[in-house]
């Protein structure tokens, strides 16, 4: 009867401990399960976007004239090229403009661009293009977005667009310009306001 009584025991205390590891188990299964669902959902939408086919860290591109000369040099933090699209994105790209001697004349910065195949480069976030001729009329433009034609040169924005130039700046709420030969036109509700100079 000892005997028993010491074995029942034995075997409430296996009991207890089994009954307490189905409550660990159900209690993990409940809250755990849900996270790796999430995660799996998570995994699933991505493999369903379109995944970039090449990816390259502080990179340069650079592209020529027919005469051989460097027309634009490109820098940028980061890039990723999709190939089904056809398109590269760059972040925090510096694009410095060329002329026929060789010699820099502009020099372009944004948060991020993106070139099509096309070879039209669209530049989105604090768009700075500064005039690195220390004679040119124009001295930088800022706005928010611009598109660059890199063949032509052309430049198109259809944000609000700053213009300094020497002793006066100029705001519109479109552009077309273009790099190559410096000229810039602003279009609607264009206001321009001149410094006048102190004459000795």
């Amino acid at each position: 009867m000892f005997y028993l009584s010491r074995l029942l025991k034995k075997n409430k205390k296996y009991i207890y401990i089994l009954i307490l590891l189905i409550l660990i188990i159900i209690f993990l299964s409940i809250f755990v399960k849900k996270p790796l669902i999430m995660f799996n959902t998570s995994l699933n939408s991505l493999v369903n976007k379109e995944i970039y086919t090449h990816q390259g860290n502080n990179v340069v591109i650079n592209t020529y004239y027919t005469t051989g000369q460097l027309k634009f040099k490109l820098t940028a933090y980061c890039i990723q090229h999709f190939s089904n699209q056809k398109i590269t994105w760059f972040k925090h790209p510096n694009v410095t403009a060329f002329n026929e001697k060789n010699t820099p004349i502009w020099k372009i910065t944004a948060n991020q661009a993106r070139l099509d195949h096309g070879k039209i480069l669209h530049l989105h976030g604090h768009v700075h293009m500064n005039n690195l001729i220390d004679s040119a009329y124009f001295q930088s433009i800022k706005t928010n977005q611009a598109i660059i034609n890199l063949i032509t040169q052309d430049i198109i924005a259809d944000k609000k667009v700053i213009i300094h130039g020497r002793y006066f700046y100029s705001v519109g709420m479109k552009m077309h310009a273009n790099l190559h030969t410096q000229t810039i036109k602003l279009i609607d509700s264009t206001q321009t306001y001149y410094e006048i100079q102190h004459i000795r």
